[in-house]
């Protein structure tokens, strides 16, 4: 089993329709149990149906702008009750960078959980913002996600009822305020963060990243 999760794990590096499968598989490789070696093989049959993921990199008109798009799962681990947060990163119709990771902190809405996705997906976009500076280039960045909630908690000032969630992710609402960063909203069919939070049928993942 470690030695299968391994490899899904390598494979999962330049393939986002792997990287949430192999999360959930890296979890249990201390002692996996029977129901592992299920969705481990069922990460198999979605691999002989689909065995290969080429990325194209096509000439493209100079984009304006970074575009993060984010998700989250709210609750999605049924042990822990943790949520899973999605994120990707385009140039253009270019993708630079993706991730499916478990978030450390237990939402208690989906409107919460989709922020922690967000707030993650905004460190990401500016880290990314900062290396092309480096190169040269001063470009702006935008986060897209199709939760209102959140939203509405990027664009205010302060907790307001959500009181509970630490202070330290209201970074966010300064960096909105200042327009360093745009926030806006993206429908769920069109959001291909989609599929690194939740095990997905294969044509809807086909149809985020073919």
């Amino acid at each position: 089993y470690r030695a299968l999760a391994a490899r899904l794990n390598y494979l999962a590096l330049d393939r986002p329709d792997l990287q949430f499968a192999a999360k959930q598989v890296a979890k249990h490789m201390a002692s996996p149990k029977e129901i592992d070696w299920e969705k481990l093989k069922r990460v198999a049959r979605y691999l002989v149906g689909c065995p290969r993921a080429v990325q194209e990199f096509r000439w493209q008109q100079m984009p304006d702008s970074l575009q993060a798009f984010t998700d989250s799962d709210w609750a999605g681990d049924k042990a822990s009750r943790k949520s899973t947060s999605g994120g990707v990163i385009m140039f253009g119709d270019h993708m630079l960078k993706s991730w499916s990771t478990t978030q450390q902190v237990i939402a208690m809405s989906s409107g919460e959980a989709e922020l922690y996705a967000l707030i993650k997906g905004a460190a990401q976009l500016k880290g990314m913002m900062a290396q092309f500076k480096e190169w040269g280039t001063e470009i702006n960045g935008i986060i897209r996600t199709d939760a209102s909630a959140a939203l509405g908690m990027v664009h205010r000032q302060g907790l307001g009822r959500t009181r509970h969630i630490d202070v330290q992710y209201l970074w966010i609402q300064g960096v909105v305020m200042d327009e360093k960063l745009a926030v806006k909203k993206v429908r769920t069919e069109d959001n291909p963060a989609d599929v690194l939070t939740k095990a997905l049928k294969p044509e809807v993942m086909i149809g985020h990243t073919g």
